[in-house]
């Protein structure tokens, strides 16, 4: 099953971003030259690349979701 992630911009270098995913508040990098990312937006990822902008509204959704099915997961 593929999942995208939630994550929030911490700083734009080039074609590539530093993101905080809000699932796990790892800090990774991904690819940015597919949407008009700032520092601060929220971005969809999916395979190491941000594949558009959403809300903070729709992020924290997304987070949840993502929390929930870990710990559905988990007890199965």
């Amino acid at each position: 099953m593929c999942l995208t992630k939630a994550a929030r911009v911490l700083s734009i270098g080039g074609p590539t971003a530093r993101v905080r995913f809000l699932d796990s508040a790892t800090v990774g990098e991904v690819d940015v030259s597919m949407v008009d990312a700032k520092k601060g937006s929220y971005v969809e990822v999916f395979a190491d690349r941000a594949i558009r902008l959403i809300s903070k509204k729709e992020a924290e959704y997304k987070r949840d979701l993502r929390l929930e099915l870990d710990r559905t997961q988990a007890v199965a």
